[in-house]
């Protein structure tokens, strides 16, 4: 099958990462150092999850980037997520990886406010800020406490390039959107 190499970082199957160390045993003992990273069923990596991210949203490309994954890449969020938070089509396919939490989102407001931004050279398909507002809103009660403040912390320093226009166009496209608005009014602007 032959390495995948994504941005400098070696991809490994399960095979090929136990050719590599020996034995399941090697492979085992490679995780645990740290040198080699599970990133899905059979799929390993040799490099942070900076690298590792990339390499799944490489493997899954119709996929958005969304959740503390977004936060993160659009700077809300200081510390990388443990799991990339992954929005597709509800009825779509499911992602067989352990390092993706997968949201499936209704057909015909998965692509409101997905845009394209440069993380460590790669163009990544993530929710832009307005849309993520809203979704911190929709999920603020499954999101770590801590994460949830520092990313209203953020979202308070921005208050003022946020497009509001933008918001209540989403808010009214999605269902429940206008109860977000509204939290995201009282606790952003």
């Amino acid at each position: 099958m032959g390495d995948y190499v994504f941005g400098g970082m070696v991809v490994l199957t399960y095979q090929e990462a136990k050719e590599k160390h020996g034995s399941r045993y090697g492979v085992d003992q490679a995780l645990n150092r740290g040198e080699l990273r599970h990133i899905g069923r059979n799929l390993y990596s040799t490099d942070d999850d900076d690298e590792q991210l990339k390499a799944v949203l490489k493997l899954y490309p119709d996929a958005i980037a969304t959740g503390q994954t977004a936060l993160y890449l659009h700077g809300l969020i200081d510390l990388p997520p443990d799991l990339f938070d992954l929005a597709s089509k509800r009825g779509g396919t499911k992602i067989a990886s352990d390092a993706v939490r997968q949201t499936f989102i209704p057909e015909e407001w998965l692509g409101l406010g997905a845009t394209s931004i440069a993380h460590d050279g790669e163009l990544v398909k993530v929710y832009d800020l307005e849309r993520m507002l809203l979704e911190v809103m929709r999920s603020r009660n499954k999101l770590p406490y801590d994460i949830y403040r520092e990313a209203i912390a953020s979202y308070r320093k921005l208050a003022e390039n946020l497009d509001i226009y933008k918001l209540e166009a989403y808010a009214d496209a999605m269902p429940r959107g206008q109860s977000y608005l509204n939290r995201a009014l009282e606790e952003v602007f």
